[in-house]
């Protein structure tokens, strides 16, 4: 009989750098009902350091970092890393095999420090103009961001084949959609109740909807680049994807909310 709480567990502790105690092996049969739902706990750590920032600074770019730093520590410096080696294979030059190795390559290059900028700056300057706007939304909007990111890193396994045959790919198999987006929906429901509160029922029905959409679009797009560039996916193709995912989140909401 499978355990719930050991699979959220065993979630938790493959998405988050957040210890928890499994007790035995982890089991990711159903990662991906879960996964979504461990983005409450990435919005968590974003919207409490948002509090303190803005309580410590106001509204502003400080503030914004404050919300970023717990996230990241806690939950999202090895999607970031996922992204940086995204973006050093898709710069380099060779076939299948040469961009795989750059792939694993721990050292950071040119396109992967420029993919960096642009993903960082981008989500410190969405968040900084969502907390200047003051509304439910930029919390609804930092809630439901990781939510969807996850969302699309779960959705990636059905957009492609892993291309080895170990690491986190293997370890997942190919979690059902249809439980991924019940998940989701399950997830989403703390930042759409907050939009609802910003933009009412309409806004509210629109904002879970948005960011699924948001998230499938990712998924495959990530997961149509990793299967034609490397053959397949890696665990660094769902880190790519939650940033992805966040980040234009994160940007439609600060552009809706100006």
């Amino acid at each position: 009989m499978k355990m719930p709480m050991h699979g959220f567990l065993s979630a938790w502790s493959m998405l988050s750098r957040v210890p928890v105690r499994l007790g035995r092996e982890p089991d990711y049969s159903q990662a991906g009902f879960w996964m979504p739902i461990v983005g409450l706990g990435a919005a968590a750590a974003a919207c409490a350091g948002a509090g303190l920032g803005l309580l410590a600074f106001g509204p502003g770019l400080m503030s914004a970092m404050c919300a970023m730093v717990p996230q990241y520590l806690g939950f999202n410096l090895f999607h970031l890393d996922g992204l940086l080696d995204s973006a050093d294979a898709a710069g380099a030059s060779g076939g299948v095999e040469d961009r795989r190795a750059v792939l694993k390559d721990p050292r950071i290059g040119s396109f992967a420090l420029f993919a960096g900028f642009v993903a960082l700056s981008g989500r410190l300057g969405a968040v900084s103009s969502l907390l200047t706007g003051g509304s439910a939304a930029a919390w609804g909007a930092l809630a439901l961001a990781p939510v969807a990111g996850r969302f699309a890193a779960a959705l990636v396994p059905s957009m492609a084949e892993p291309y080895g045959s170990g690491g986190l790919a293997s370890a997942l198999g190919r979690p059902s959609p249809a439980f991924s987006t019940t998940g989701y929906a399950i997830a989403a429901v703390p930042g759409t109740l907050l939009f609802g509160i910003a933009y009412g029922a309409v806004g509210a029905m629109a904002s879970i909807l948005a960011g699924g959409l948001v998230a499938i679009a990712v998924s495959y797009a990530t997961g149509a680049w990793y299967r034609a560039r490397l053959g397949g996916y890696s665990g660094d193709a769902m880190g790519t994807a939650v940033e992805l995912a966040e980040l234009a989140v994160l940007a439609i909401a600060a552009a809706i909310a100006r």
